[in-house]
């Protein structure tokens, strides 16, 4: 028997916070679908990050084959912002649509431009705020009378001191998607429904050590211990409202993109790159001043500081993303890179390396048979991290990219995956934020991802009480498939989870064609700055 799919993503979510909130009974609904349902970790992606982690959800297969594995696509200190039609394989929206079954999709990241699709979905995070976010064209505009205008993003961006009104303000947007997701289940057909939650992501980088009492950074007087937990209350609220809208024949999926943790430190692994010898700089006076003046404190970080001090650091983002960069240039920059004489240079949000490849990089030097040995000097340089109060090693595991990522575009992703201190330290995405190795974080973040989301099926049909054990996250895709009587095509890494419900119904695999999507679709500079201003606002690009 062949079911409707409804899908709760709650972005960040743990079960670290949520089974021990839930026994406590501060989350009444989960609880109850925890000793009902299937649940288990959901392991993500490598890096366990936003942008490649919904795409692997959408596609049910790894960042090798889909061909997104950061905000950004990388290439020797230049990026380009990635979007939906940076998707290299077939999306769960196109195989739905094209089976017929109609959908409904709300505030999904890495959605926009919004593809065609049989029914209706609204972008979510990485589209621009003042351009058409739907599909159908106008398809907003029939409610916004209704319930007011539709928010994917939060308004209020966070720094200490003004957590009254971040927190009010991830709340309102809480419920205004929770108001919107409820009147569409309601007014339009579907078989497939899924609406995101990105506050909790946003609330856990922001607010973790005013929760957790064993972060360096608590302070046992903070009157936002409870933040956190008040707006997992918000979604389990919001999950009870949407099981009061459904009928007794749909499965409901909750999941996450990635877990959460603590956040201590930030490091700067481009300067220990620099000082290894691997990175280089340009040989001339100008840039031999700048790098004396860049580790003696002349730096974005210092001057961004200085704006804040003054209340002038909102005005960074009211200038032209081209302007932003020649004034950032005049500091020490990837612009000041001697490429001719660099092996390996970071770049992306968490810890990605990168050889500089002789025919990936456009100024690439490493020879294939050079790669292996400049790897092992990069480790090298790597296990002399140490934490500046123990004095013990930072470098938790480096995995290699081929254990990342595979598939046709897999050589296109980092090299390098670098695993700081249990991710409670995670590296600065682009040059570096300031002249030192290790360093704090400059918003004042103090949480930050892990690899393990969350995973819970009930409804009909689900095997109460199962802890499921090696989930992915693109097991989803080809789950969500399985349930609703379709094929999986055979290109997908993941499987269906068929250990979480009883019905015995055998995988049926279809041959697949091939994956590819069409040309890339770039955003206008307008859209990609708002973009960009929205990604830094998050901490995502420094």
């Amino acid at each position: 028997m062949t079911r409707r799919v409804f899908v709760l993503g709650l972005d960040g979510a743990t079960f670290d916070l949520i089974k021990p909130w839930a026994q406590a009974g501060h989350l009444p609904m989960l609880a109850r679908l925890l000793a009902e349902g299937a649940h288990g970790p959901l392991e993500s992606t490598l890096p366990p990050v936003t942008s490649p982690a919904w795409p692997s959800f959408m596609t049910g297969v790894n960042p090798g084959k889909h061909g997104v594995f950061d905000f950004i696509q990388a290439r020797q200190g230049s990026f380009n912002l990635v979007n939906y039609t940076s998707i290299c394989s077939p999306t769960l929206w196109e195989l739905l649509s094209t089976a017929g079954k109609r959908i409904g999709v709300l505030n999904v990241p890495v959605t926009y431009p919004p593809p065609r699709v049989n029914g209706f979905l609204v972008a979510g995070l990485l589209a621009p705020p003042r351009s058409e976010i739907a599909y159908p064209p106008g398809f907003l505009a029939r409610y916004e009378r209704e319930l007011g205008l539709y928010r994917i993003m939060p308004n209020v961006q966070y720094k200490p001191g003004n957590e009254d009104a971040f927190i009010a303000d991830l709340h309102n947007l809480m419920e205004r998607q929770t108001r919107y997701a409820l009147r569409l289940m309601q007014s339009e057909p579907w078989d497939f429904f899924m609406v995101h939650f990105l506050a909790l992501d946003v609330a856990q980088h922001a607010l973790w050590a005013a929760m957790d009492e064993t972060h360096p950074r608590h302070d046992p007087a903070s009157p936002y211990k409870t933040a956190i937990r008040d707006l997992y209350r918000r979604a389990d609220e919001a999950l009870a409202q949407f099981l009061n809208h459904l009928d007794g024949e749909t499965i409901v999926l909750i999941m996450s993109d990635h877990g959460f943790g603590p956040l201590h430190r930030v490091v700067n692994l481009n300067n220990l790159l620099l000082r290894a010898g691997l990175l280089r700089l340009k040989p001339n006076a100008w840039v031999r001043l700048k790098a004396g003046l860049f580790r003696r404190g002349l730096t974005p970080v210092a001057a961004y500081d200085l704006l804040k001090r003054l209340g002038l650091q909102n005005l960074v983002w009211r200038v032209s993303k081209q302007t932003r960069n020649k004034w950032v240039d005049r500091f020490l920059s990837f612009e000041d890179v001697d490429w001719s004489h660099t092996l390996a240079y970071a770049m992306g949000h968490v810890g990605q390396i990168y050889i500089n490849r002789k025919g990936r990089e456009p100024q690439g030097i490493v020879e294939p048979h050079q790669v292996e040995g400049v790897r092992q000097r990069v480790i090298a340089a790597l296990q002399t991290l140490r934490d500046p109060q123990t004095g013990r090693p930072l470098l938790e595991r480096v995995i290699p990219g081929e254990e990342a990522a595979q598939g046709p575009y897999a050589h296109l992703g980092p090299d390098l995956h670098v695993v700081l201190d249990g991710y409670r330290c995670i590296a600065f995405p682009l040059f570096a934020m300031d002249g030192k190795i290790i360093t704090q974080q400059i918003r004042g973040d103090s949480g930050c991802h892990r690899r393990e989301g969350i995973f819970l099926a009930w409804g009909p049909g689900v095997r109460p009480g199962v802890a499921l054990q090696g989930a992915r996250i693109v097991d989803l895709a080809p789950t969500i498939l399985w349930l609703m009587g379709l094929s999986v095509p055979d290109h997908m890494d993941g499987r269906p989870l068929v250990e979480a419900f009883a019905e015995a119904r055998a995988v049926n695999w279809s041959l697949s064609s091939d994956p590819r999507l069409g040309e890339l679709s770039r955003l206008t500079a307008e859209e990609e700055a708002e973009v960009e201003a929205r990604l830094r606002s998050l901490g995502y690009l420094g």
